[in-house]
């Protein structure tokens, strides 16, 4: 678990480098704005259709080996794009290919993770649940400050490429950690849940919802910033307050997680969100109000995000939570084009988009565990 935790925090690190750099270019560039940013936003989760049958067919074994391939791949793509970066449509076309990458690592991800997590019991895999991703989000919220940094020293251009050379190196690692997975019965395989009264499509419609979050987030704060004549600086400081909050929901996950606190967090998720929504709109300057407000968007999400990882891990095989994952990316798209295409009509209030996402996310995580407490009584008078 060690080493998955180190490389995934690698990986998330010059994520969130190259995700600004690309989203801030993007918004900012002549030929850019509002309608190129929505259009690459939209098109970044198109992979997410056919990346379920690359996971399926994927003749590469082992979550660390999958990890590298798609690594391999995201490596090679920033190099073309770093190559024609002055081109902005040609940009928004090779962001498509490597979110085709980053669609097939979140899968591989978490393959891996579920295959480090085989044979923990509930409490401690909540815990590596909060741990790893803790690790992830600080990671996450420290690159997106880096990029503006970065590019006061070197092109843009060069950032990518160094990014680049990073990957690569983090996927040569991660072939040096492969794991072989767990025997699984073949009937385990095909069939689904691998315990007791799990709610798979509630399972699905979760996880339908998480990447919209980050979607809408990422496509929304450089609109917010620019429109009220903020800097680069200015959405990096903003993203990181997001993954400080995850960072801080992991962090007290890890240290307090127990089953009967979880309707508690969720009670709490959900004012969380509520308070953050409030706060954003009724400020009457855009700055400290809107950190405020990111910072428990981030809490929230992060609190919620763990809970959901965990509880799947705790209930389906890793390969089958790859495919759950792929499957329900591949159906995000939906609900992300019809949220960015509804946008258009009430551009000003587009940053209410992740807020909402969030609190259905709770809303189908409590759910969950209701369906499943629910089914688990009789098993447990039966006995």
């Amino acid at each position: 678990m060690k080493q998955y935790t180190l490389y995934s925090g690698l990986y998330r690190f010059f994520n969130g480098v190259v995700l600004l750099l690309l989203n801030w270019h993007i918004a900012s560039a002549d030929g850019g704005g509002y309608g190129a940013l929505a259009v690459s936003t939209t098109l970044s989760f198109v992979p997410a259709v056919f990346v379920p049958l690359l996971i399926r067919f994927c003749p590469i074994a082992g979550g660390a080996r999958m990890t590298a391939a798609g690594l391999a791949g995201v490596s090679l793509t920033l190099l073309l794009i770093a190559a024609g970066y002055s081109d902005v449509h040609l940009v928004i076309a090779l962001n498509f290919v490597l979110w085709v990458f980053f669609f097939f690592l979140e899968s591989s991800w978490e393959v891996w993770f579920n295959e480090e997590a085989s044979g923990l019991d509930g409490v401690v895999l909540r815990q590596q649940s909060s741990l790893t991703m803790t690790v992830n989000q600080v990671a996450l919220m420290v690159g997106p400050l880096f990029a503006p940094l970065l590019t006061q020293v070197m092109r843009a251009e060069w950032v990518l490429a160094a990014c680049a050379a990073l990957f690569a190196a983090v996927a040569i690692l991660s072939l040096g950690s492969h794991r072989a997975e767990a025997a699984a019965d073949p009937a385990e395989q095909e069939t689904g849940p691998t315990g007791t009264g799990s709610p798979r499509t509630l399972y699905l419609l979760a996880f339908v919802l998480v990447w919209p979050v980050l979607g809408t987030f990422n496509f929304m704060l450089p609109l917010q910033v620019l429109a009220n004549d903020g800097s680069m600086f200015t959405v990096g400081v903003l993203d990181m307050l997001l993954g400080i909050g995850m960072a801080v929901a992991g962090a007290l996950l890890h240290r307090f997680t127990k089953s009967r606190d979880v309707r508690w967090l969720l009670a709490g998720a959900a004012v969380a969100v509520i308070a953050a929504v409030a706060l954003w709109s009724l400020a009457p300057t855009f700055g400290t109000p809107q950190m405020a407000a990111v910072f428990a968007l981030g809490c929230a999400f992060g609190a919620v995000r763990v809970l959901l990882r965990a509880e799947a891990a705790s209930h389906f095989s890793p390969r089958q939570v790859g495919a759950l994952v792929a499957n329900a990316n591949a159906c995000s798209l939906i609900l992300l084009a019809a949220v960015l295409a509804g946008g258009q009509y009430f551009s000003s209030e587009i940053w209410l988009a992740p807020f909402a996402l969030t609190l259905l996310l709770v809303t189908a995580l409590h759910a969950i565990r209701k369906v499943q407490n629910d089914r688990l009584v009789p098993t447990e008078v039966s006995e």
